[in-house]
């Protein structure tokens, strides 16, 4: 039933039509990408996402076939993840209201990087973290900072720590220094020199701090595979320092954007919670009581908000 509904809420990502409010920029961007050669096209946006879009393009996919794809990794990452929690249907639910609902359908390049670190958590609670590097450097080329997540390859290091970390750090420095250091200009301009985007910045964030903080608390009371316990502890020390950060900063926006990457926290941290309470009617009861608040999260933002009418109402590509 999980795989059935990832195929039907990928379709509803990827087929959508005119809905979020960068749907007309994204699309200028594939109309631009078409016109150029394949080097500038790479060259145009993020790597992966230029070369998305020229593909989609060559193979006469469309704008189409770019959100699919996107909606595809950013399903499968939620659906790996969601596995990995004693309750996978409500860790899915968690992901509803602003990473499916918002961000899926307008932060379309940081989506799907947040979907690759998602898949990349879910190989590393399966010991495999060359492989969660890799989908953290995937996820990078798809929007560039991403590429900061590599701070949680400095947590898992077990041995020669004194050699390693200065390696890893190295390692890091110069993967920034080649993704980002034609794009700081850009960012600077983007997230700090403007305050545009950081409406609702502080809700964010407390709505991600708050479960991280209760993580914080019941973590030594849950079993977690070594490694992902290591990465999600620091995810959700960050979480809880970013609220914190968020006044002493020129910006609201660029800690409510790199946030983003650490809302896994919540989705891990509401499953894990219900399954700490004892006797099915108290379980079932704190499960309800949590998805109503989900659901209305997401109906008083579909109602109140002065965006949501880049969503309302929903429609579909006429395929």
């Amino acid at each position: 039933m999980l795989a059935s509904f990832a195929v039907a809420l990928s379709v509803f990502i990827g087929f959508r039509f005119e809905v979020g409010k960068d749907w007309i920029q994204y699309n200028y961007i594939f109309k631009l990408i078409t016109e150029l050669p394949f080097i500038q096209a790479m060259a145009f946006t993020d790597a992966g996402y230029g070369f998305l879009n020229w593909l989609s393009h060559q193979m006469g996919l469309g704008i189409t076939g770019v959100f699919f794809f996107c909606a595809v990794v950013l399903v499968v990452g939620l659906v790996m993840f969601a596995a990995l929690t004693p309750y996978p249907w409500l860790a899915v639910a968690v992901a509803m209201p602003h990473i499916v609902t918002i961000m899926a359908m307008d932060h379309v390049r940081q989506t799907t990087a947040l979907g690759f670190i998602l898949i990349g958590l879910a190989f590393l609670a399966r010991d495999r973290v060359w492989t969660f590097v890799v989908c953290i450097l995937m996820g990078a080329l798809f929007h560039r900072t991403a590429i900061m997540c590599l701070i949680f390859w400095l947590v898992l290091a077990q041995k020669n720590r004194i050699l390693l970390y200065p390696a890893i750090l190295a390692i890091c420095a110069l993967l920034i220094e080649f993704l980002l250091a034609d794009r700081i200009g850009v960012y600077v301009l983007r997230y700090v020199e403007t305050s545009a985007g950081s409406r609702g910045a502080l809700i964010r964030l407390l709505f991600n701090a708050l479960p991280a903080a209760g993580f914080l608390i019941i973590r030594k009371n849950v079993k977690l595979p070594q490694k992902f316990d290591k990465v999600m502890n620091l995810m959700a020390w960050i979480a809880v320092f970013s609220l914190l950060l968020l006044p002493m900063l020129p910006s609201a926006v660029i800690v409510d954007r790199i946030g983003k990457y650490f809302l896994p926290v919540q989705i891990l941290f509401y499953p894990i919670i219900i399954s700490q309470i004892r006797g099915y009617a108290l379980r079932f009861s704190a499960a309800a009581l949590i998805c109503a608040y989900l659901f209305l999260t997401q109906f008083y933002w579909l109602y109140t908000s002065e965006l949501a009418d880049f969503w309302v109402p929903y429609k579909m590509t006429q395929l």
